[in-house]
């Protein structure tokens, strides 16, 4: 009796062992998707370069969490509202404030309470001799070629050239910014063009196609796979995006792509 009792405990124990193994894993994931930054309609979230992303608004949660965001230079609006991972914002706004603290760190007070005057930072020449062959293999750091004028026909290489654009505007070398930004692309196919008409909604009015093209604008979806180098002083990251894009004139007459779905990012180091 007492034989058949301990091993009825030994299995509920071990039952009970089991359960916590499992649940302790999701309360851990649970936690740290409730301690991540959120970002909130109307907020300016530093992201280095002299650059500032306005949050319109956002959607989604955890690894699938995105906001709409647009640009800003100072007070110059740079971009079309777009949407972006939260990911490569807060790994943005974490590097800003890394580099922050960093400079706080190196100006310690004196022994009359003023701070130290901060000192420039030397500034290190990148070579390409010392880049690892396998970046420089999956890295192409020159710009796609072709006309991208308001006069330039639609094409893959002004398209192209567009999605490069996008990414290279951050890339001043100031603050968190990289030195520069290289596109490689894997695939790139262009669907038949559309016009951006308007469409009433019962239930909200009359909306366009696309809210960020001007009425009756000329869309071409475009659906690119690619790779991403940004090059820093010390090092190089590289992922690859598979996106989709809207590409057509703007008000102004001037080509954009913009980004018209959720990006796959999948990170190469």
């Amino acid at each position: 009796m007492t034989k058949r009792t301990n091993l009825r405990l030994l299995a509920l124990w071990l039952v009970t062992a089991f359960a916590l193994l499992l649940v302790y894993p999701l309360n851990r994931s649970s936690r740290a998707q409730e301690q991540q930054r959120k970002f909130k309609p109307g907020e300016m979230v530093d992201t280095g370069g002299g650059m500032t992303a306005k949050i319109l608004q956002c959607r989604g949660a955890g690894d699938n969490e995105e906001c709409e965001i647009q640009y800003y230079r100072g007070d110059t609006l740079e971009s079309i509202p777009r949407w972006e991972n939260t990911f490569f914002l807060r790994r943005a706004e974490e590097r800003i404030l890394n580099y922050k603290k960093q400079q706080a760190a190196e100006q310690p007070e004196t022994e009359n309470g003023d701070r130290a005057k901060p000192q420039p930072a030397p500034r290190t020449e990148v070579k390409e001799t010392e880049t690892n062959e396998k970046t420089t293999a999956d890295c192409s750091f020159i710009p796609p070629p072709g006309d991208t004028s308001t006069n330039a026909k639609p094409s893959e290489q002004l398209f192209k050239r567009k999605i490069y654009d996008r990414y290279n505007m951050l890339a001043n070398g100031t603050g968190s910014a990289p030195l520069r930004v290289g596109v490689t692309f894997l695939s790139f196919q262009v669907s038949k063009p559309f016009t951006n008409v308007v469409r009433v909604d019962p239930a909200r009015g009359a909306l366009r196609i696309n809210d960020a093209a001007p009425v009756n604008a000329t869309i071409y979806p475009v659906k690119s796979e690619h790779i991403v180098c940004q090059q820093y002083r010390d090092r190089t990251l590289r992922r690859r995006v598979e996106n989709k894009y809207a590409c057509f004139k703007n008000r102004d007459g001037e080509w954009v792509c913009g980004a018209d779905g959720i990006p796959i990012t999948t990170q190469l180091n």
